[in-house]
């Protein structure tokens, strides 16, 4: 989608304020990055650019910018614009959890990621959940056809799979896996999870992958049936040694599906005095406008 105007941008700053409101109330402090960075190849996404014969990034992933500094326990989020090579980027919204207890992590991001989607209105929405260590232990006695897997799961095509010279019983195996999604599963992290955050919405897929490289076990993705692309998606990850685990919101995905409106009990003023009174009633959190 792109933005069409003054009035989506609008709209999405609106998004953007409640979701702020959104991760705070969970105890996330916002990050603010600098727009160019010095190019890594640790870095991900972003556009390259040269200057006096060095090279940079504009507006690289927010997840892999982090991982340059020392953090020891920190919930934080950010919202911003991320480029990946061209000069129109996405627009995000997320939060990373870390240093913390991994289950305890993936399942309260998770929760944030519910209460944020439900602040905007959107309740038609599911969350599935993958696991990468999954497919490290069905892939381990195929360890050589283990890319080809993985591009079979990323484009959703299991005929690569099926083309590989491998015995009718593993292809059987990675059949049930790809096409595995429900409410329970035979692997204990992610029962876990799913009895931390208690949210029908939830399902566990184990087709479900993520292309981003530094996702280390559970994955996940979440949809709308209102809308024929993922909102938004996130993981664990390691951070610098200590567990972490993020997610991202697709903020023009969330425009289409938003229901927000202008907050209610705005105070309409007039008169001489009618300044100082508005001075009054926004510093005790109140909505005002004055008319001439």
């Amino acid at each position: 989608m792109a933005l069409r105007g003054i009035r989506d941008y609008s709209r999405m700053a609106i998004i953007s304020s409640l979701l702020r409101r959104n991760f705070e109330l969970w105890g996330y402090r916002e990050v603010v990055l600098p727009t160019i960075e010095p190019y890594s190849e640790t870095l991900k996404g972003g556009t390259k650019f040269a200057y006096n014969n060095e090279f940079y990034l504009i507006k690289p992933d927010v997840t892999s910018r982090l991982l340059k500094y020392e953090i020891d326990l920190a919930k934080l989020y950010y919202v911003g614009e991320v480029l990946d090579g061209g000069v129109e980027g996405k627009w995000q919204a997320g939060v990373e959890f870390i240093g913390g207890e991994p289950n305890f992590m993936t399942a309260e991001v998770l929760s944030v990621l519910i209460t944020s989607l439900e602040s905007l209105g959107i309740s038609e929405f599911y969350i599935d959940l993958g696991s990468l260590e999954v497919w490290r232990k069905a892939t381990e006695d195929i360890g050589e056809f283990r890319e080809t897997v993985c591009r079979a799961l990323q484009r959703r095509n299991f005929g690569l799979i099926e083309k590989l010279p491998i015995g009718k019983d593993k292809k059987e195996e990675l059949w049930n896996l790809f096409n595995f999604r429900g409410k329970e599963s035979n692997y204990p992290k992610l029962t876990q999870i799913l009895k931390l955050v208690d949210d029908e919405r939830i399902f566990v897929d184990f087709g479900t992958v993520r292309p981003l490289p530094y996702y280390s076990d559970v994955i996940f993705e979440v949809y709308s049936p209102l809308l024929g692309r993922p909102i938004g998606g996130g993981g664990e990850y390691s951070f610098r040694g200590k567990p972490a685990v993020g997610f991202a919101l697709d903020l023009r995905a969330l425009l289409e599906l938003a229901s927000v409106r202008e907050r209610k009990g705005r105070k309409f003023l007039r008169g001489i005095s009618s300044f100082r009174e508005a001075r009054k009633l926004v510093s005790m959190g109140i909505p005002v406008e004055v008319e001439r």
